[in-house]
């Protein structure tokens, strides 16, 4: 703990102002300038706000307000009947940002009830260099309901919206080219150890597994997480995290029914393990990150009266409460703005020069950022397969095991570093097919 607190304190003396994200920081999704009168239903100016972990504000990136070539407009309103849009995500590579909004102009009323041929729904990228992409656009879902959240695997993008199901496209597509995988509405997706999740208020399910692993096709299904109540409560964003050595995520914060709670799989089961707030906190946004078994939480909460950044330190460990946990208020919005939801700020990642490959064109390499505890393995797979990946030291020593299930195409998995890990180390993926493939990396 006094370690975490001596980090927290020297980032909070840097005052960095560039354009690319720094480590650590914390990226809340802002909407309205200030000067605009935050009007129910009136589409808003979108800003995606960079603070360090002190409450610095570090940078405001501005999402487009005009097209520009095939870059769409990104806007959102302040409020709506649930405060259920602008939820971002970030990508388990950690590399980039995914936001849902609307192509339409500032001050358009009822832009959520308005029909998606005439306002596409729009989803933005942005990377570690805080560039903005906005040309993934739906001409044919959430019409007259809203888009909600968005999360992005490389190419990849999932959407999700009211009464809309969830949909799958790639970066890029525009108009009608997209699948409904499933009519289960979603609320916020995220990808973790390479499964889709989403939390939803759809019969049975409140925070779920989208079918298995990254789900593209229709006939989709979700399965409500073992333990977690399917009914009641209304979740919204959530964060995993691997504690206790554990190869796959055993805890699980959310934001529902406008408190924070803490589960732990325990035997295959998520088991409650405290709540934090009380209904009027009106907590909807959370984020994380996990060091040496130590969990930082951020959290938005208020959102409908402007809303604040708070941070929680959780150092109770898997299976333990959390509840007495105090927060400490790292940013508040001004007036006529709203903080609608958390994001850690990606990270950019040092590519292997070159991948190994087999004979079947299936290629590995490891992606890493000496500035930060970000470790990729990328597995560009012929066809559909499975192995196992481990990093060894230059002493052999096996530092760190995961299975991974590779679809066709391009999949990226986040690997566990050891603490104070540093130097030169060697991965393997080894394929149930029994071809070896090692790719060195410096950490």
């Amino acid at each position: 703990m006094r370690i975490l607190l001596f980090i927290l304190l020297v980032v909070c003396t840097v005052n960095t102002r560039a354009q690319s994200f720094s480590s650590g920081n914390i990226v809340v999704v802002r909407i309205g300038t200030g000067t605009l009168p935050m009007t129910t239903g009136v589409a808003q100016p979108v800003f995606l706000d960079e603070y360090s972990p002190c409450g610095e504000l570090v940078q405001s990136i501005a999402l487009p307000t005009a097209v520009n070539g095939s870059h769409r407009r990104l806007t959102l309103p302040s409020t709506s009947v649930d405060f259920s849009e602008g939820f971002i995500s970030l990508s388990e590579d950690g590399q980039y940002l995914a936001l849902g909004g609307y192509d339409a102009a500032t001050g358009t009323t009822g832009v959520t009830a308005s029909i998606s041929t005439t306002v596409n729904r729009v989803v933005a990228v942005v990377d570690a260099s805080g560039s903005v992409n906005t040309t993934t656009a739906f001409s044919n879902r959430f019409s007259t309901v809203s888009i909600r959240s968005a999360v992005v695997n490389g190419t990849n993008v999932w959407a999700t919206g009211g009464n809309g199901g969830i949909v799958y496209t790639t970066l890029g597509s525009t108009g009608s080219s997209n699948t409904l995988i499933s009519t289960s509405t979603g609320r916020c997706p995220a990808i973790y150890d390479g499964q889709l999740y989403t939390t939803s208020t759809a019969t049975g399910l409140r925070l779920a597994r989208v079918g298995t692993g990254l789900p593209t096709a229709t006939g989709t299904t979700l399965q409500n997480l073992p333990g977690y109540p399917s009914s009641g409560g209304s979740p919204f964003q959530f964060f995993m995290a691997r504690l206790n050595g554990s190869d796959t995520v055993n805890v699980l914060y959310v934001a529902d029914n406008n408190v924070l709670k803490k589960y732990s799989l325990v035997s295959g089961t998520w088991t409650d393990n405290g709540t934090i707030g009380v209904f009027g906190d009106r907590f909807r946004g959370v984020a994380g990150v996990e060091a040496d078994g130590i969990v930082t939480l951020y959290a938005v909460r208020r959102n409908d009266i402007g809303g604040e950044l708070v941070r929680y330190i959780d150092s109770t460990g898997h299976n333990a409460s959390f509840s007495n946990l105090k927060p400490v208020i790292v940013a508040q919005a001004d007036t006529n703005k709203v903080f609608r939801s958390v994001a850690m700020a990606p990270q950019a990642l040092a590519m292997a020069k070159k991948a190994v490959t087999t004979n079947d064109n299936t290629s590995f390499r490891v992606l890493s950022n000496s500035k930060g505890p970000v470790v990729i393995a990328e597995i560009t797979a012929a066809r559909s397969l499975n192995g196992v990946v481990q990093v060894y030291d230059l002493n052999g020593r096996i530092l760190y095991t995961r299975k991974v299930t590779a679809e066709k195409g391009m999949n990226r998995f986040p690997l566990d570093m050891p603490a104070n890990a540093r130097g030169l180390f060697m991965a393997t993926f080894i394929t149930l097919q029994g071809h070896l493939l090692t790719n060195k990396f410096i950490y």
